[in-house]
């Protein structure tokens, strides 16, 4: 291993690390640099080629030790049985740095993370004075315990008091930083990147605490996560799991397109160095396969020798290696430039969209249900929508349905609507060896999955109501919401139908249509568009003289959100329900569509922004502003001519009110006019 490129900080770092870690003075500790190789992924014991030698540790051994000539041990208690350091060696091969790391923070402890020889962790306490070795070690033991490791793990210094010769070799620790920022023995940050020399020596000397402040430490108790992983829920890493690994990672070598060659060699090479940190490995046979994988893919070997070596051994100061019960999920990372773009394929122009979800919501008795059914019909034999917004297309429809009754009357409303029957399928429930059920979107949508992987010709699939197929799924909790639209988004995608769900509206008024859709707003976040099924209310005046709302018996449906395209007043219908004779004694309701109305979903739904006039009250002001600009007009021409521009009777007299006109009978007839004003209106 190559050691690293000298910096302007590198003649420091010895006096430094010798000032840091205050040491006994009589004796040191070293060992064989390469010790014989053991079983991989048991820890690596240098006890045989360990040796005490006396002396105490000094810049030059300091020196040595991070220039990897040879390694430096460190006795923490010194002759007058005082530390200014102290260690907890938490003997893990699986040890999460980066998670401990970040709960030492978390907790206000400051011990820095390093990762040991043999990939467990090496949790340093630094002292800004000596402090008696029997107070640091009851500190310590107590901080490991609140950390939820075993009364067995070690705690250094080892002793109250400094040991005879024949303790020394359980006496002195390892050193870190051994072969410096080519070390595998480094400090750790909370993203789990490694610290370099200068980084550890920075952090180190700036965590030093006062006996004041040591003895104010407190640790919180460890969270479930934390004690399974202590009580050694994964297992250490071994050859075998690492050969399925690599296996997977150069096949993905040898598969990858031109534009990800660099990327993947990349991703590979770290991933080899950090299981190198941690298990014994042929190094120049595994960088061998890599390269006759690179091969396959027309690369020359130059541009393999400029990423390899260098990604290993940043894998190696890494460590913490991707295991095999990690390669289940794997990101699906796609380059933008590579996506071909797509025109938005619609199945209701500018309402309802293929391959997406969509809400349908309204308050019960508004003929949702009978929306649906019309929907179905026109889809079933492909017909036009009304006032030329475009062709529905022919394709079969799957129905789930768990409030309206199939026989008597989804199918006479499907067939009022002039249908194709034999193109749409309702999914009643689900058979199993307990019995039948209802169908669970939260645990069925494979179910769903197989039942649209039937057919090719699935254009529409309605949902009604959503929350009925939900099951124990908090309706009001957004991220339980999210977690049962994403898989059914998905199927919409993959099976190219468009998904219109039905709900209800919230009861109380004054809520913007947006807003108004019952549960959590995540069922609205999720749908790409949201329609809106309300009363048409017009204003009358009672006998009083007073302003009342009063039903015109129409149904609007209004877009509340639309992300594929436009929204707005512009973009309502108005339609009644008529009904019609089946024979047989039967009759069912129908859908009438009357006319595009001037009027938004916030509208429909009675709310608006406090101080903000409609859209359609600001038409409707504009209007005004142009009639009476020039004096008094006839009401009976102003409203003819309102209604001309499409600006309903109501939306007229509320402009009017704003604008403070006024109607007065003048010889028989009535006119409007805005007082003393008509010179200061802009157009």
């Amino acid at each position: 291993m190559t050691s690293a490129a000298p910096t302007e900080h590198d003649s420091t770092f010895p006096a430094r690390f010798h000032e840091l870690f205050g040491s006994n003075e009589l004796w040191h500790g070293t060992y064989k640099p390469e010790p014989t190789p053991i079983a991989p992924g048991v820890k690596v014991e240098i006890r045989s080629t360990a040796k005490t030698l006396p002396g105490a540790p000094n810049p030059e051994l300091w020196r040595q030790h991070l220039a990897g000539e040879q390694p430096l041990g460190v006795i923490p208690i010194r002759e007058d049985d005082t530390c200014t350091w102290a260690v907890i060696d938490v003997d893990e091969l699986d040890f999460d740095h980066a998670a401990i790391a970040a709960r030492l923070r978390r907790d206000g402890l400051p011990l820095v993370v390093c990762r040991s020889k043999s990939g467990g962790g090496h949790l340093f306490l630094f002292l800004s004075e000596p402090i008696a070795a029997s107070v640091i070690r009851r500190r310590m033991r107590e901080i490991a315990t609140a950390l939820g490791y075993p009364p067995e793990t070690e705690v250094f210094p080892k002793h109250d008091t400094a040991t005879s010769p024949e303790h020394k070799h359980s006496a002195w620790l390892n050193m870190a930083y051994f072969q410096g920022d080519e070390t595998n023995r480094y400090g750790v940050k909370e993203n789990g990147l490694a610290m370099s020399v200068d980084e550890f020596l920075d952090v180190a000397e700036a965590a030093r605490l006062t006996l004041a402040q040591l003895e104010g430490l407190k640790a919180s108790t460890p969270s479930k996560a934390d004690r399974k992983k202590q009580d050694g829920d994964s297992k250490a890493p071994t050859p075998a799991e690492f050969e399925k690994l690599l296996d997977g990672w150069l096949r993905i070598l040898a598969e990858a397109t031109p534009g990800k060659a660099d990327n993947t060699l990349t991703a590979v090479a770290r991933d080899v160095g950090r299981w190198a940190s941690v298990i014994d490995m042929n190094l120049t046979t595994i960088e061998q396969r890599a390269r006759e994988a690179w091969r396959q893919r027309g690369k020359p070997d130059a541009e393999f020798d400029a990423q390899w070596e260098r990604n290993v051994r940043w894998g190696q100061r890494r460590g913490d290696p991707p295991r095999l019960s990690e390669a289940a999920a794997t990101p699906l990372i796609r380059l933008l430039a590579d996506v071909p773009m797509e025109p938005i394929e619609w199945l209701w122009p500018g309402r309802f969209a293929v391959g997406k979800i969509s809400m349908l919501a309204g308050h019960p008795g508004l003929g949702k249900s009978q929306l649906t059914m019309y929907m179905a019909a026109q889809v079933s034999r492909g017909r036009p929508w009304p006032f030329g917004e475009g062709k529905a297309p022919l394709g079969r429809v799957l129905v789930l349905s768990a409030e309206d009754d199939v026989a008597d009357t989804l199918r006479p409303r499907f067939e009022a609507a002039g249908g194709n029957s034999s193109m749409v399928e309702v999914l009643d429930g689900v058979r199993t060896d307990k019995g039948e059920r209802g169908l669970n979107l939260a645990d069925d949508v494979r179910l769903l999955d197989r039942v649209l992987s039937c057919r090719d010709d699935y254009r529409l699939v309605i949902i009604d109501p959503i929350s009925a197929y939900l099951g124990k799924t908090d309706t009001h909790t957004a991220s339980e919401v999210r977690n049962v639209l994403a898989p059914i988004q998905k199927l919409a995608e993959q099976h190219r139908v468009a998904v219109v769900c039905v709900s209800h509206l919230v009861k109380a008024a004054g809520t913007a249509a947006i807003n108004a859709v019952n549960g959590s707003g995540a069922f609205v976040a999720a749908a790409r568009i949201a329609c809106i099924v309300t009363k048409e209310m017009r204003d009358e005046e009672d006998e009083q003289g007073r302003t009342v709302k009063v039903e015109t018996g129409r149904r609007i449906i209004s877009i509340a959100k639309n992300n594929l395209g436009p929204d707005g007043s512009d973009r309502s219908l108005a339609y009644s329900v008529d009904s019609r004779n089946l024979g047989d004694g039967l009759e069912a309701p129908l859908i009438v569509w009357d006319e595009p109305v001037n009027m938004s979903a916030d509208e429909a739904v009675g709310f608006r922004e406090p101080g903000q006039p409609t859209k359609a009250n600001d038409k409707g002001m504009r209007f005004l502003r142009r009639m009476l600009r020039d004096g008094p007009a006839l009401s009976v021409d102003v409203e003819k001519a309102a209604e001309a521009e499409g600006i309903s009777l109501s939306t007229l007299k509320r402009a009017k009110k704003e604008l403070g006109a006024v109607s007065e009978k003048q010889a028989d007839r009535w006119v409007m006019y805005i007082p003393g004003r008509q010179a200061e209106l802009p157009l």
